[in-house]
């Protein structure tokens, strides 16, 4: 097995890694401390390509490979993970919905402007109810001449506040197997009926806007379907495939962060004459920070080519998630632990990826989700 970059990838991670390090880093604090979305860094990843990357060039994107996908995704989230979540997740999820199962005019309508940079894009699954149980959602559309009429509620929706589109799961027929019951929509922001909550108070991520939505008698029309009448449940499904992929970029974006700091730290920082990277209490804190981004790095590339191959990936990004997003928290608190004192003042950037790392740990499916996931590909459906 060949685990090396290409020439053409290793330079993309050098220019990329550089991009990030001078225009996305120096505001990832500014943009914590403000809880606010910067569309000014969306500005400046939709010119450098980043937008698009996944994406057909007919519609105005470069067609990369996932795998190369992931060099970009883990250097955002290593600079500004806020960034990432809205830019990485939140709207490309829309966008990959789009190219799946979307026609030509819906893409030319909302896909081109999402790689532009001029559209936010959103997903919305989970109900303040269920969470993403999709066997127990209530959101419902009924068919009325050429139109649907939502009603219901969901939540934790990332860019909920700022999208100018949200791709949006309910029911079209609850008497169907799971499987048909449900339908995805295109709801753009300005239709009546459909209305944004508040951005939510956050302990990490602060700078990635979430919030409830809330439909009421939301007229959309059927132009406004995505795929078929009951692919809801197909389109979900690919959704959170990705979604587990992109929330392990981001948990080792975050553990990559928190390495690079605590080395720069121990190395500066002394104690007793000499400076405690001397100490093997703290060097070893590293070696093993350095050995779980090694390990994550590698089974995200595994859980990407094999998405690259056309194949079955879902429990090798349930493994991706599972392990990335727990080591990140670990890297975390450790990094705050070498640290001392100071990692407990806002000042310092291990404060912010402290808070940043716990959200890896929870979304698109918890640590016990994916240990379920893991486990049934393992035992079978009966167990």
């Amino acid at each position: 097995m060949d685990y090396e970059l290409t020439g053409e990838q290793k330079e993309f991670r050098k220019n990329f890694r550089a991009f990030c390090e001078k225009e996305i880093a120096p505001r990832a604090g500014q943009v914590d401390s403000q809880s606010a979305f910067s569309f000014e860094n969306l500005r400046r990843l939709a010119a450098t390509g980043f937008l698009g990357m996944p994406f057909p060039e007919k519609y105005g994107g470069s067609q990369k490979p996932l795998l190369t996908c992931m060099i970009a995704w883990e250097e955002l989230a290593r600079a500004c993970p806020s960034t990432f979540l809205s830019c990485g997740i939140g709207s490309s999820l829309a966008g990959i919905l789009l190219n799946f199962f979307g026609t030509e005019d819906q893409k030319e309508k909302y896909l081109i402007g999402l790689i532009k940079g001029e559209k936010v894009g959103a997903f919305a699954l989970s109900e303040p109810h269920c969470g993403s149980d999709m066997a127990a959602l209530k959101t419902e559309g009924r068919k009325k001449r050429r139109a649907y009429r939502l009603n219901g509620a969901k939540s934790f929706v990332t860019n909920g506040p700022i999208a100018d589109f949200v791709i949006l799961i309910a029911l079209t027929d609850p008497g169907a197997p799971l499987d048909q019951k449900m339908s995805a929509f295109i709801i753009e922001k300005d239709m009546p009926g459909f209305t944004a909550g508040p951005p939510l108070e956050k302990l990490g991520a602060r700078g990635s806007p979430l919030s409830q939505i809330t439909l009421k008698d939301c007229l959309v029309p059927e132009e406004n379907l995505l795929a078929k009448e009951g692919g809801g449940y197909l389109c979900a499904a690919r959704a959170k495939e990705f979604g587990r992929l992109g929330f392990a970029a981001y948990s080792l974006g975050v553990a990559h962060a928190c390495l690079e700091e605590s080395i720069k730290y121990a190395q500066s920082r002394m104690a007793f004459g000499r400076p405690i990277a001397h100490f093997q209490e703290v060097s070893f804190k590293i070696a093993d920070m350095q050995m779980f981004v090694d390990t994550g790095r590698l089974l995200l590339y595994r859980a990407a080519w094999i998405m690259d191959q056309g194949l079955e990936a879902s429990t090798d990004n349930s493994i991706a998630k599972l392990f990335i997003s727990e080591a990140a928290t670990w890297c975390a608190a450790n990094a705050v632990q070498i640290h001392g004192g100071y990692g407990f003042l806002k000042e310092y950037k291990v404060e912010r990826l402290y808070r940043d790392a716990k959200l890896g740990e929870i979304g698109e499916g918890t640590s016990e989700m994916q240990r379920m996931a893991i486990a049934r590909s393992l035992l079978g459906e009966g167990f």
